[in-house]
């Protein structure tokens, strides 16, 4: 028979390799009925690293230390894949929701091997064979969290995450909006003159330009486009409020869907009797295609920095810009139009104080979380709630995301599996010779000329929508 057991991780290293270290400490006996002896677990040299304990859902390895009295350290790495696909997928989300804070806690799965009864009515495992260890939201010990994140690329606090470099590890995509931006119609022979002559990036901007003339390789380097396009979308995607939301329902774009608007649940039967009738509500759903976008500013002589500089610059700025734009509107107050999407506060149930509104909620609360501005989630603390941070945490029982485009004052109590998301592409195109409008410091209706003033406007496009089915969210005001 299977066991699990919740342990406590302090810090997570190595963001380029996604490794991350802690330690695993027992449960006092007061705590659960269950103990774990540290001093008498087993294990191979690498175990599995999975996802809620489904053994289904690899998304890395774990490598035990050596145990003590009292915890049991590891190192786990989550695997990085370059291929687009489930395993991808699974993994990227793993990743991201390790990074983000959702996912602060882990879960070893043990065989008993040697057990005891307790006075307590618990069992004493003396001796166990740890056979993996998993990555879970809401672990048996409540101190079971992620306090701690430390990068080897670049040091920072959690909750400076809104000012940090971003880096992809595929540049062909922001290097070649950097080319452009640098010199126009020029751009392959100024990638060709940065980066070298035979570089992905001279090679890719041909491509995109001239398929036919870009040589045999053309089709690799278009390849390595699209993974380095992808990887800024996932780092937009991933910072927004949607990126971080667990049962999130991604669709293809211009889709109907079937959705279930209300529970269904089956029935046992007895044989020659017929079948029961589900009682529930299946709605019919369209997911379009729109699309966030962002003008940045920027000078030449960033543009052209010799160092990574610019890279790291310009993809922290469309990314942060991008991700704030879509959790604007996702919390937003508009309609559903031609244009944007509904914004949940549009969509969403009124209540006025938490209790009532999770009496109000008719989602499923098993995959609810909390959305919430970071200075309201301060506010939120108390003694009996102190599991919420400005980073997040959990509130009420529930898991939270904190945005500060959640108004303060409210909160939102909200289904992810009611919310279907459509993520596109993304684009980024340079543009050297425009007049814009709107700049900081000068008149709303007095242009300025990029090529005159040294600067190139930057312009990011990222193809998102969504559709929420009745239930989603309920919008709290948290006093009135």
């Amino acid at each position: 028979m299977d066991k699990m057991f919740s342990e406590f991780v302090v810090k997570a290293i190595a963001e380029d390799k996604r490794e991350f270290e802690g330690i695993a400490s027992t449960p006092t006996i007061d705590r659960v009925k269950d103990i774990v002896d540290p001093m008498g677990l087993t294990f191979q040299s690498e175990a599995p690293l999975l996802l809620g304990h489904n053994h289904s859902q690899p998304v890395g390895t774990v490598t035990f230390g050596t145990p003590n009295a009292n915890s049991l350290p590891f190192k786990a790495k989550i695997a990085k894949v370059d291929e687009d696909g489930t395993v991808k997928q699974r993994t990227d989300e793993a990743w991201h929701s390790v990074k983000s804070g959702i996912i602060k806690g882990v879960s070893i799965g043990f065989r008993p091997v040697k057990s005891k009864p307790l006075s307590n009515g618990g069992t004493l495992y003396s001796e166990a064979d740890v056979h993996e260890l998993s990555l879970v939201s809401i672990p048996a010990n409540p101190d079971a969290v992620i306090t701690a994140f430390k990068s080897t690329q670049f040091h920072y606090q959690k909750d400076m995450t809104m000012i940090e470099p971003i880096r992809m590890q595929n540049k062909t995509f922001i290097r070649a909006a950097i080319a452009k931006a640098a010199d126009g119609h020029n751009a392959a022979a100024y990638a060709a003159n940065r980066w070298g002559e035979h570089s992905t990036e001279a090679t890719y901007i041909k491509a995109a330009v001239n398929p036919m003339a870009a040589g045999a390789d053309a089709t690799g380097v278009l390849t390595a486009g699209k993974l380095s396009r992808s990887e800024f979308v996932q780092a937009v995607f991933s910072r927004s409020i949607l990126g971080q939301m667990q049962g999130l329902v991604q669709v293809p774009a211009i889709t109907r869907i079937n959705v279930e608007a209300s529970p269904l649940a089956g029935a046992f039967f007895g044989e020659g009797t017929g079948m029961p009738l589900a009682q529930g509500n299946i709605g019919v759903y369209l997911s379009d295609k729109r699309k966030a976008g962002v003008f940045t500013v920027i000078s030449q002589d960033l543009i052209r920095a010799t160092d990574n500089t610019a890279e790291a610059t310009l993809t922290g700025i469309l990314v942060r810009a991008l991700s704030r734009a879509i959790d604007n509107a996702f919390v937003g107050t508009q309609a559903r139009d031609n244009v944007s999407p509904e914004g949940l506060a549009a969509a969403a149930t009124q209540a006025i104080g938490f209790n009532a509104g999770v009496e109000a909620f008719t989602g499923d609360i098993t995959q609810a979380c909390v959305l919430v501005n970071p200075l309201t989630a301060i506010s939120l603390r108390s003694p009996t709630e102190t599991q919420i941070t400005a980073r997040g945490g959990f509130y009420g029982g529930m898991p939270v995301i904190c945005s500060y485009g959640v108004p303060t004052g409210k909160l939102f109590i909200a289904d992810a599996t009611r919310v279907l998301a459509f993520i596109g592409d993304a684009v980024v195109d340079a543009m050297g010779h425009a007049d814009v409008y709107g700049l900081s410091g000068v008149a709303a209706n007095v242009p300025v000329n990029m090529f005159q003033t040294s600067q190139v406007a930057l312009a990011a496009q990222q193809y998102i929508d969504w559709q929420f089915v009745p239930g989603a969210a309920v919008e709290v005001a948290l006093s009135a």
